[in-house]
Order: structure tokens, then sequence, then C-alpha cells
């Protein structure tokens, strides 16, 4: 329902009325169809523009079989378009305080979508690990390494149960390092929900304190991309490849 278009369709059809003239109603609503079409591949090309910015990398919630990783995933696109939005809306000048965080934002949002990927590898490995038949056979390993008679026997029945027992030390410490996964994903969340908020609050102040106000939010995001990256680090070294 473009203005512009139905005020020409309007005003031909009018004077088609006027002058009883076919040829100038076929003309308006031609002019008309155009305007319909042209606006139509404009909010085409808009809308997928919003869906590229919002994409870069992020995985689809709707793939995710970790609860928590699928949580984070839609709450991050979702806060993600409404920064977008409200970016769009400030002026340039002032966008110019925001460079920095945006910058900062944007390798943030990289180490997030890396941690979604890899708290779902932790959870398709976990769930394909039985940790209490593991170990019910550190306690048969156990009792078997009691009761041999062979020194080489009980040796290798020792030898059997502390490699279990350090998998089961192992995947604990997975268990561990995915719930701190979740909880930098949480933050993640929680910093780019806010940001709309200080963005806004940036339009009302003078340049000294725009600096001040982006430089302490930049320097929020990338204290949290730090614990991010050590995360993906560790990570890699915990998840059998």
């Amino acid at each position: 329902m473009n203005p512009v278009g139905l005020g020409v369709a309007a005003g031909a059809a009018t004077v088609a009325v006027a002058l009883t003239n076919p040829l100038v109603a076929a003309v308006g609503g031609g002019a008309y169809v155009l305007s319909v079409l042209v606006d139509a591949i404009r909010r085409s090309r808009k809308k997928a523009k919003a869906r590229a910015q919002l994409a870069s990398g992020m995985p689809d919630p709707d793939n995710l079989r970790d609860p928590n990783a699928k949580a984070a995933a839609a709450k991050i696109l979702a806060a993600k378009a409404k920064i977008q939005k409200v970016i769009d809306e400030t002026p340039p000048d002032v966008m110019l305080h925001m460079e920095k965080t945006v910058a900062s934002l944007d390798e943030m949002q990289s180490y997030s979508s890396r941690l979604l990927q890899r708290t779902e590898e932790i959870t398709r490995y976990l769930s394909s690990v039985n940790l209490p038949a593991l170990v019910q056979e550190v306690k048969q390993l156990a009792t078997r390494a009691s009761a041999a008679k062979d020194p080489e026997a009980r040796q290798s029945f020792d030898d059997a149960k502390n490699a279990r027992m350090d998998e089961i030390r192992s995947l604990k410490e997975l268990r561990a390092q995915k719930e701190r996964i979740d909880a930098n994903l949480m933050r993640v969340v929680a910093v780019l929900g806010s940001l709309p908020t200080k963005i806004v609050q940036l339009r009302t102040l003078d340049a000294v304190a725009m600096d001040q106000l982006s430089g302490d939010i930049t320097q929020d995001i990338d204290a949290i991309g730090e614990e991010l990256k050590t995360s993906e680090r560790v990570i890699k070294e915990l998840v059998p490849q």
C-alpha cells in the first residue's frame, strides 16, 4: 500500500472519469503497479540486508540440540536485531564514538558463535558416554586387581582402572567447562541486551561523556571476549576430536 502509488492511481482514475478516457486509467494503473513493484523490491532488499547482518556466522537456534545453547543463540540474535535497529536510528556523528565498541562486538559475537558450536560438540559427546557404566567398571577392575594372585595381572587391572578413572575425571571437567560456557553465553546475552539502552543514552551526552561511556562499554565487551577466547581454547583441549 505505497502512498505514492495510491496517489498516482487515484489521480489517474479521477482524470479518466472526467475525460472518459480508458487510456489514462491504464497508464495510471501501470504506474501504480510499477510503484508497488519498486516498493516490494526495496522492502525485500531491506529484509535481505537485515538477515545478512543477523547471520554473520551465528548458528540457527533450530539446528542446535543443547537447550541452553538453543536459548542463548535465540537471545543473541534477538538482541543483535534490536541493536541494529537502534544503530540505524542513531546519527552518524554519535556512532563515531562507537567504532571501537562495534568492532569489539563483532569479535565477541564471533567467539560466541564458535562456543555455541563447541557446546554442541560437548553435548553430543557426553550423550554418547555412559558415566554410570564407567564408574561401575572402575569398581569391578579394582575388585579384580585386589583379588588377582599374579603380580602382572594385578598391575594390568590397576592400569585399566586408572585409565578409566582418568576418563571419568576428564568427563567431569568437561561438564564443568560446559557450565562455564553456559554462564559466559548468558553474560553475552546480558551485555547485548543492555547495549541498545546505552546507545540511546549516548545521544544525550556531550563528546567527552560519549567517549567515556563508549570506552566503558568496549572494556566490558573486551573482557568478556577474553573469557570466551580462554573457554574456547580449553574446550579444544578437552573435547575428543
